[in-house]
Parts: C-alpha cells; sequence; structure tokens
C-alpha cells in the first residue's frame, strides 16, 4: 500500500507543479468507474445469493438478520451462512457509498 500512496503522491506533485493533464484525468476518471462497477458486480452476486435465501425461507434478509442477531433461529449452517452474505453485502455498500463521495 505504501508504493501505491507514494505514486499517486508522486502524481499530485506533478499536477500541482505542472498542471493537470487530461491523460491522467481520463486514466484516473476511468479507474475510479471500473472500481464502483466491480462493487455494483459483487454487491449484485451477493444479492442474488441473499434472494435465494429470501425465497426459500420466505423472510426479507434484514428481517432474518435482526432475529438471528438476537439468537432466536438457531445455529443451522444455512442461517450462518446468510447472515454472513448479509453483513458482506452492507459493508460493501457502505465502503461503496463511501468511495462514491469521495470522487
Amino acid at each position: 500500500m505504501q508504493q501505491m500512496l507514494s505514486k499517486v503522491k508522486t502524481l499530485e506533485k506533478f499536477i500541482q507543479k505542472h498542471g493537470e493533464d487530461a491523460f491522467i484525468s481520463n486514466t484516473i476518471a476511468k479507474m475510479l468507474e471500473y472500481k464502483l462497477q466491480k462493487y455494483d458486480e459483487k454487491i449484485k452476486r451477493l444479492n442474488r445469493d441473499l434472494k435465494r435465501f429470501e425465497r426459500v425461507y420466505k423472510k426479507d434478509s434484514s428481517i432474518f438478520f435482526k432475529e438471528f442477531k438476537k439468537g432466536r433461529l438457531g445455529d443451522n449452517m444455512d442461517f450462518v451462512e446468510w447472515s454472513s452474505l448479509y453483513q458482506m453485502c452492507n459493508r460493501l455498500l457502505e465502503e461503496r457509498t463511501e468511495f462514491e463521495s469521495m470522487k
């Protein structure tokens, strides 16, 4: 990570000294869009998996998770997996929102 931060700082110094470069600007914009696209792909995949559990157990994931956290559902392996998927999806949604707000 330090190498990447060093490169970003070098790029920042270059831009401050020589002004904006269209190629660099376009490249950075494409990289940011790529990162958002990857977040969207992962979130879509997790949502697909969550929907499978919701169909099987006829329960919305948010309701399931509240009940699971309170210990009302036991430790069935399906429930452990469902809980993990739900938490991963929410974490990615938060990261994506944070990332997008920094753009």
